[in-house]
């Protein structure tokens, strides 16, 4: 299989500047303040690969440069137990899980294994070492990825999120582990992620900053765009860093510029986990500052009370351009916040009603929903995709026993 690596190009919000990437650029060179680069695709219009399944049917709108093959992907359902549960004739859900009866069949139960395909089909293999930080999810994707690609990897994660990494089959030696101890949270693992990329020889993955990533997340509203044949008009999804978020916009821009999806974003509809919950907050004091809206006290700031850990992160990309809060300004979106009750009340309706187990993140999300539903912030006939983001876990955890093999033990060096 051929990737035509001039497909694409890198554009500055900011500066206009057209950048050709070599799989690495995360940023502008530009004297100017922080942007998050998007790609522009030579095709315009949203074509799909019918030869084959999954997120590569929308290959024309990611920035492959490396041989990936794949055929799972977002499958996006009607909930009939739902949808009468709820009265939302019109809500779909965008399963990234492992619920293999509807279809969804990713390896560690989360997007992030989409996310993982396209950061892997991004990064030249010249012997260069990717550098990337998780909270959870992440790690299990990525190193289960790498080691099929062979791409030596190295994964920085904090003490805390040990529990919720193992595999079934052990990664390979291609792919190490190293530990952030103590109380260390989500943000420490990036700042130690970011000191070792610097090295020579090793690459940081970029999170937020990543295009691949984030287009990646983007299939997801592109499988939505194939089955519906149209953008929805609410999009609603759990958001820790919020990349997924931004993910969305971006793809809906593509959309809306092929000219056949119409002029409209559709509203963004972000939910965090209370307490923790930064963007939320930044978002009602109407600043532009994540930082400046942070509260204080220490069960915000370590996240120890949520029920959704992987939605923990202090320092999402809020403020740049291309930010979060210029797709929630563009998309006419909000943000909300639900405690842990509704999150654990929601993953028991939709355990009830489908019969199977949901992450806590999409129990965030869908907590989220019901709450701006009954709030009448979004009609209940309105076109809702819901991204379940998580989904299904409890069955693979009974095929996981294999913990990673740490490498090194380092400590927490976040201001």
């Amino acid at each position: 299989m051929v990737f035509e690596r001039s497909s694409y190009r890198l554009l500055c919000p900011t500066c206009g500047h057209r950048i050709i990437d070599d799989g690495t650029v995360t940023h502008c060179s530009g004297e100017h303040g922080r942007s998050l680069l998007r790609t522009e695709y030579a095709e315009r219009e949203f074509r799909i690969d019918r030869s084959t399944q999954g997120m590569l049917r929308y290959r024309a709108w990611l920035p492959l440069r490396e041989p990936v093959e794949t055929d799972f992907g977002t499958v996006i359902l009607r909930s009939d137990s739902l949808n009468a549960y709820l009265r939302t004739p019109n809500l779909r859900l965008a399963v990234n899980g492992f619920w293999p009866e509807r279809g969804a069949r990713l390896p560690s139960g989360t997007f992030k294994d989409i996310e993982a395909i396209a950061i892997l089909g991004r990064f030249p293999r010249d012997g260069r070492t990717l550098v990337a930080a998780s909270a959870g999810n992440t790690a299990v994707a990525l190193a289960s990825a790498a080691s099929i690609y062979e791409v030596p990897t190295v994964i920085i994660v904090p003490e805390s999120a040990l529990p919720r990494i193992v595999f079934s089959r052990a990664p390979g030696e291609n792919v190490r582990f190293i530990v952030v101890t103590g109380n260390a949270i989500y943000d420490d693992a990036i700042v130690a992620a970011r000191k070792l990329g610097t090295r020579d020889g090793h690459v940081f993955e970029g999170g937020a900053q990543n295009v691949a990533r984030r287009d990646g997340i983007g299939t997801t509203i592109a499988a939505y765009m194939e089955v519906e044949g149209a953008l929805p008009e609410y999009f609603v999804q759990a958001v820790g860093s919020g990349s997924g978020g931004i993910a969305a916009h971006e793809a809906a821009r593509r959309a809306i510029a092929s000219g056949a999806f119409g002029a409209r974003f559709p509203h963004l509809v972000l939910v965090q986990n209370a307490p923790f919950a930064p963007i939320f907050h930044a978002w009602a004091a109407g600043s532009n500052s994540v930082e400046a809206a942070h509260r204080p006290d220490s069960a915000f700031l370590a996240g120890a009370e949520i029920s959704a850990a992987v939605l923990g992160s202090l320092a999402p990309p809020y403020e740049p351009k291309g930010g979060l809060l210029d797709a929630l300004t563009e998309s006419a979106g909000d943000v909300t916040a639900v405690e842990n009750v509704a999150a654990r009340a929601a993953a028991a309706l939709f355990e009830e009603l489908e019969g199977v187990d949901l992450d806590p993140a999409a129990a965030v999300a869908l907590a989220g929903l019901i709450e701006r539903l009954e709030h009448g912030a979004i009609p209940r006939d309105a076109h809702i995709a819901l991204h379940i983001t998580g989904v299904g876990r409890r069955r693979l955890a009974a095929e996981r026993r294999i913990p990673p093999t740490i490498a090194t033990r380092i400590e927490a060096t976040r201001p």
